[in-house]
C-alpha cells in the first residue's frame, strides 16, 4: 500500500513540475527515448547516474551534463566514474534553462517523439524501467 501511495504522490509532484517546464517536442529529437539532465556537482545525480548507465544498455538515452565544466572536464568525470551513456555538455546551463529544468536530476521520457513523462529527483533502475514501460518504450 505504501509503495502505491508513494507512486501516486510522486506522479502528482512530477505532473506539477512538468506543467512548470517549457518542454516541447525538440527535447525528444534524435530518437532519444529518455533524456537525462544531470550535473557532476549534484549528489543525487551521483546516486542516479549508475542507474542511467545500466538503463542506457536497453534504451536510447541522451543526457546533458549541466554546469559541469567544459568537454574535457565532463569527459574526465565520465571516464573516472566508468559511465558509458551518451552525454552533451551544457556548460552554462542554457539547454536546461530553455526547457525549464532547474531540479537535478531530471528525466524526460519520450513517446512518439514527444515528452510523455518527466521525473525529477532520484529514481531507481527499476523505477526508470517501469516508467519507460509506462511510456511505451
Amino acid at each position: 500500500m505504501f509503495l502505491i501511495l508513494l507512486f501516486v504522490v510522486s506522479s502528482i509532484v512530477s505532473y506539477y513540475r512538468y506543467s512548470q517546464m517549457n518542454m516541447d517536442d525538440s527535447i525528444c529529437k534524435n530518437g532519444a527515448r529518455i533524456v537525462y539532465f544531470w550535473g557532476s556537482w549534484c549528489p543525487v545525480c551521483k546516486m542516479e547516474s549508475p542507474n542511467i548507465d545500466r538503463i542506457a544498455k536497453h534504451f536510447k538515452v541522451e543526457s546533458f551534463a549541466v554546469k559541469s565544466g567544459d568537454v574535457k572536464s565532463v569527459e574526465s568525470y565520465m571516464q573516472n566514474a566508468g559511465y558509458d551513456f551518451l552525454y552533451n555538455v551544457d556548460e552554462r546551463g542554457e539547454i536546461a534553462h530553455k526547457y525549464g529544468v532547474n531540479v537535478f536530476p531530471t528525466l524526460v521520457f519520450c513517446k512518439d517523439g514527444r515528452p510523455f513523462l518527466v521525473e525529477s529527483g532520484y529514481v531507481t533502475t527499476l523505477g526508470i524501467a517501469i516508467r519507460a514501460w509506462l511510456s511505451g518504450l
